[in-house]
C-alpha cells in the first residue's frame, strides 16, 4: 500500500486541508504556502502539537489492530516522548505565553488518556493512515485535471458497518450539527466510493478530544451521498478557476490570523500584489 507522501510526491493535487485552507481560512495563506511557495516564518503550535497527538493515536490503533489493549500510562508517556521529538524536528515553533512545552505535554497525556479511557472495545480496527489517490470526476463526466490526495486515519468496523474514522483534538466542543455540514467527509466518502463504488458507503465519523480542563471526548458521526459528491466537485472547480487567475483574498477578521505564519508576508501584500503575481509561473 502506497504511503502518503509517495502519493503525493512530485504530483499536483488536492486535498482537504487544501480545499479547505482556500474556502475556510484563507485564500491568500493558501497561495503563500502551496503556491508562491513563500517559507513559513514560523511554525504554529497547533499544527505541532496535532502532529505530536496524532502520532501517539497511531500508535494506539497499532496496538489495536494486533489485538491489544493499550494502557493509559503507556499511552501517556508516549505523547510525552514524541512531543519532544515533535519539538525538536520543528525547531521555530511559536508558542503561546502561558502554554510552552511543558504545559502542553501535560495537557496531551490528559488529551491521550482521555482518548484511551473511551474506546469502544466492540469495535475493530482495520487499517490506519489508509493513502488514498483517485480521480476528480464531476457530474457530467469531466476529469479535472489534478486528483484527490489524501490518508484515511482509521478505518474501522463494528456490528458489520465499516466507518472511516478522522481524529481531532479541538478547543471547544463542537456543535452537533457541524459534522454534516464540513467538507472532509464530503471528500473523504467520495474518495472511498472512487475506489470500492460496489458496496454501501461507510459512515465517517470524528473522535475529538476536547480540551477542557477536564479533557472531553465526543464523536460526531455523518454520511454523505452523490449530491454531495457533486456540489464539492464544482467547490473544486471554482476554486481551479480563481487559482489561474491568481485571485487570492486576505481573511482579515479570520480567526485563524494569529497563528498563520505569513503574517509579514501578508501585511505587505496590498503594497507588493503587483510584484507577487505570477511569480510561481515564472519560477516554473
Amino acid at each position: 500500500m502506497s504511503m502518503l507522501h509517495e502519493l503525493a510526491a512530485d504530483r499536483e493535487h488536492w486535498s482537504y486541508s487544501s480545499l479547505n485552507q482556500f474556502l475556510s481560512i484563507c485564500s491568500l495563506q493558501w497561495s503563500f504556502q502551496r503556491y508562491y511557495k513563500l517559507p513559513k516564518e514560523f511554525v504554529p503550535v497547533n499544527l505541532s502539537f496535532g502532529s505530536a497527538f496524532h502520532r501517539t493515536l497511531e500508535a494506539i490503533s497499532m496496538q489495536r489492530l494486533d489485538g491489544k489493549v493499550p494502557k493509559e500510562k503507556e499511552t501517556q508517556e508516549l505523547f510525552t516522548e514524541l512531543w519532544k521529538r515533535q519539538v525538536q524536528e520543528d525547531g521555530n515553533i511559536r508558542f503561546e505565553e502561558d502554554a510552552g512545552p511543558e504545559v502542553l505535554s501535560e495537557q496531551g497525556r490528559g488529551l491521550v488518556s482521555c482518548y484511551a479511557k473511551n474506546i469502544d472495545p466492540e469495535e475493530e480496527v482495520l487499517s490506519i493512515n489508509q493513502a488514498f489517490c483517485v480521480p476528480l470526476i464531476d457530474q457530467h463526466g469531466n476529469v479535472l485535471e489534478k486528483p484527490l490526495i489524501g490518508e484515511f486515519d482509521q478505518v474501522s468496523k463494528k456490528a458489520a458497518k465499516k466507518i472511516i474514522v478522522d481524529w481531532k483534538t479541538s478547543a471547544t466542543r463542537w456543535n452537533p450539527g457541524k459534522c454534516h455540514r464540513g467538507l472532509q467527509p464530503t471528500m473523504y466518502l467520495y474518495a472511498h466510493d472512487q475506489n470500492d463504488g460496489k458496496g454501501p458507503l461507510p459512515e465517517f465519523r470524528y473522535d475529538i478530544v476536547v480540551k477542557n480542563k477536564t479533557p472531553v471526548f465526543e464523536q460526531h458521526v455523518t454520511k454523505r451521498g452523490a449530491d454531495a459528491f457533486n456540489r464539492m466537485l464544482e467547490k473544486v472547480k471554482l476554486v481551479e478557476s480563481m487559482v489561474a487567475a491568481e485571485h487570492f483574498v486576505p481573511n482579515d477578521e479570520g480567526m485563524f490570523c494569529k497563528s498563520c505564519p505569513f503574517q509579514g508576508a501578508c501585511k505587505k501584500w496590498h503594497q507588493n500584489r503587483s510584484k507577487l503575481v505570477s511569480v510561481a509561473a515564472k519560477a516554473a
